[in-house]
């Protein structure tokens, strides 16, 4: 009984930093910060019991077990949109004044982005908020040769992907 209580009591100090952790990580959506909380919480409970002292804080050790958790379910959770009237309202008068070409370019992109392995995606999206390949490498946390050769196959799979004409995009 006494070392549930203690788990307990470390899980209820750590539960601020939870917290945070999803709210940094939803990045203002507040469904999935309460998503990724109960995620946060079960990989710290589940993660008490392989802790080992010798090794660093609990704190430390349980704060890198809920993002890793936090972050794999982002990974493997579809993001929704709300499906309020409005809201279907105001995409269906947006779809109807989009040019083709736009729409063209969409479907490449979206094309583009269904061959990209996840890895490449993650790359993809790191350079283009960061403007950069060392920033994008640096923000992964992974070597910056990694992030370069990522982004060549990127451009290689969008041009064999994608062909632009005069007319638009073609898929090949």
């Amino acid at each position: 009984m006494r070392e549930s209580e203690e788990r307990s009591r470390e899980i209820t100090t750590f539960l601020p930093a939870v917290i945070q952790e999803a709210r940094k990580l939803s990045r203002g959506d507040a469904f999935t910060a309460e998503d990724l909380v109960q995620e946060g919480l079960i990989a710290a409970l589940g993660a008490y019991g392989a802790y080992d002292p010798d090794r660093g804080s609990a704190e430390g050790f349980l704060r890198v077990c809920a993002r890793n958790r936090m972050i794999s379910y982002l990974r493997r959770t579809p993001r929704e949109l709300p499906a309020d009237d409005e809201a279907l309202d105001s995409a269906s008068a947006y779809h109807a004044e989009v040019p083709l070409e736009q729409i063209e370019m969409r479907d490449a992109l979206l094309g583009l982005m269904e061959a990209l392995s996840p890895f490449e995606r993650s790359v993809l999206r790191a350079y283009l908020v960061c403007g950069g390949v060392s920033k994008a490498a640096v923000a992964l946390r992974c070597d910056r040769k990694k992030a370069d050769n990522a982004l060549s196959r990127i451009r290689g799979k969008a041009r064999r992907q994608c062909r632009p004409t005069e007319k638009g995009i073609i898929r090949v």
